[in-house]
């Protein structure tokens, strides 16, 4: 509205005076919007996405919850570990450093080798596994400084939205899952732990969250 008062009362200006129209005037409000309409709409993407991924973090939480009884403990955004991890998963079968990504669309996602995902055929994106990969060794890197003993930390990636993982026959290090098959994927991994292992690596996670 402010842009277009200012086309108004220019114009009007050259009118009375006669003067001749200039495009340098023009050209510099033009960029000056451009540029202020840009940092606007970052400014909103970056609200959506915080609140996405907020929702979605509260959503996977809530799923963690359903598998308490079966023995596994969850730890929602340890902030005292070096580095906020969205959550650790103790468990029967083992410690698990999760990332949760809300990503629109739908299809299928599938992997690309150990270092990259595609999704819906098309859209290829390296930072998932990138990222559970750094909370992973984060959570191990806390594991080791404070046991004695040594156990393996599993990067898991959970995807919300309407989204279905294709994994073909390969070891892959980062396993990939959506949020409506979390459950079913717990469900499927082996015992590894013992109930006294679980409340050490346990307590470990809960003074992190006390800090």
């Amino acid at each position: 509205m402010f842009a277009f008062w200012i086309v108004c009362a220019v114009e009007w200006t050259q009118r009375l005076l006669g003067a001749i129209p200039d495009p340098r005037f023009w050209t510099l409000l033009s960029l000056i919007v451009t540029l202020y309409s840009g940092y606007q709409v970052f400014r909103l993407r970056s609200r959506v996405h915080l609140s996405r991924g907020v929702s979605g973090e509260h959503e996977v939480a809530r799923i963690l919850q359903q598998i308490r009884y079966k023995g596994f403990v969850a730890f929602h955004n340890l902030p005292g570990i070096g580095r906020n991890i969205d959550h650790v998963v103790v468990g029967p079968s083992g410690v698990y450093a999760i990332e949760t990504k809300s990503r629109s669309g739908s299809g299928t996602i599938d992997y690309r080798g150990n270092e990259e995902l595609v999704f819906a055929g098309r859209i290829k994106d390296a930072l998932p596994l990138r990222h559970a990969r750094g909370s992973a060794s984060t959570v191990q890197s806390q594991l080791n400084h404070d046991l004695e003993d040594s156990y393996a930390v599993q990067p898991l990636v959970v995807f919300l939205g309407d989204w279905d993982v294709c994994r073909h026959k390969g070891d892959f290090n980062v396993d990939v899952t959506t949020a409506n098959k979390l459950v079913e994927y717990f469900d499927l991994q082996q015992p590894a732990l013992t109930g006294k292992e679980i409340a050490a690596i346990s307590s470990c996670f809960e003074a992190a969250a006390a800090a």
